[in-house]
């Protein structure tokens, strides 16, 4: 049970509402029809590695803040890694504040915007003062009921799939990578944190199911969306299939909020280990009404314009989890050491 809580932590900070709605799916695969299926295994090997060597950090390292893990990950305290990640963080945070009034066609700077501002903020406060065990139980039953909605839409709305290329083949490679590198950055301090007292070999069967529900999702997703090329121009294509059942719609868009707040809970409780007043409430309180300020921005522009940041640090840390960095340094050590002795 507790490798099973650990597993749909990982997935909850990973399906956002860009995964749950479909749209991040059929932006970096979908649009390259029967080819996109090729790129999934690769995706699933990234994954496996990237969320293994997290968690054994984790399982080695008694991890309490986001200095700490750096630390470990980068092998030195660089201030400006320090501010490139609070930077980030505070941007996916006020991503996904943003995304709930967007949701709700809430106009800016309304009574029903601020209103809904301050019920998110109470809300991520209250849960985010909790430890990690707690939020882990919450994600064991928020997590399987998004997973299963998304599973019915798929089958409900299987057909024979047609093969199209909306998109240059040379990019799928670049936007496989990129996808994993944003969604590995955005969970990596969760990961590492929920492992504590874990075995090598516990973390590598939670990396394996983790990457392989992700990605059967991910497979079963295109296929419904080749099956319906309709819904490709939607904004949130699987909530558009939904349409078919007010009931299975009104159930998907409750899942695609639920799935915004386990993203947004991710990302603040990174946020939280930057901050240490000595009134532990404050650590929880400043981030997020920090994120709340800044979610002010529309939606659009934190995607368009800011995004490209969290992509450029994601693709940092992976380089630094990757073997090719550990062969890098190796190789430079020794050159230090031929140098020493020369």
């Amino acid at each position: 049970m507790k490798q099973l809580k650990t597993i749909f932590l990982i997935i909850g900070t990973i399906i956002g509402a860009g995964f749950v709605s479909g749209k991040e799916i059929s932006s970096f695969f979908t649009i390259f029809g029967y080819y996109s299926y090729i790129f999934i295994p690769p995706v699933f090997i990234l994954l496996y590695f990237s969320i293994k060597k997290l968690l054994v950090i984790g399982a080695k390292n008694n991890i309490n803040n986001i200095d700490a893990l750096n630390l470990i990950i980068f092998k030195k305290n660089n201030k400006i890694i320090k501010i490139f990640s609070f930077i980030s963080f505070i941007i996916l945070s006020s991503t996904m504040i943003s995304a709930f009034n967007t949701a709700f066609n809430f106009q800016a700077f309304t009574i029903s915007h601020f209103i809904s501002l301050l019920l998110i903020t109470l809300l991520c406060v209250i849960i985010i003062c909790f430890d990690i065990s707690k939020i882990k139980n919450l994600s064991l039953f928020v997590v399987p009921i998004i997973i299963l909605l998304m599973l019915i839409i798929c089958f409900f709305n299987f057909n024979s799939s047609t093969n199209i290329l909306l998109s240059n083949i040379v990019l799928l490679p670049y936007n496989a990578l990129t996808y994993v590198c944003r969604n590995v950055f955005l969970s990596y301090y969760v990961i590492a944190k929920s492992s504590k007292n874990y075995t090598e070999k516990q973390c590598k069967q939670i990396s394996f199911f983790s990457s392989l529900i992700l990605c059967t999702i991910m497979i079963l997703v295109i296929n419904a969306e080749l099956g319906n090329l309709n819904i490709l121009t939607s904004s949130m294509p699987l909530l558009t299939l939904a349409q078919n059942s007010s009931i299975l719609y009104i159930l998907y868009f409750l899942a695609l909020q639920l799935a915004i707040l386990t993203t947004l809970i991710s990302t603040l409780i990174t946020l939280k280990s930057y901050f240490h007043f000595k009134l532990k409430f404050l650590n929880s309180l400043v981030p997020t009404i920090i994120c709340a300020i800044f979610s002010l921005m529309s939606f659009d522009y934190f995607v368009v314009y800011l995004y490209p940041i969290i992509g450029i640090f994601g693709f940092y840390l992976l380089f630094y989890l990757s073997p090719f960095n550990f062969l890098f340094k190796k190789s430079n050590q020794n050159i230090h050491t031929t140098s020493k002795d020369t």
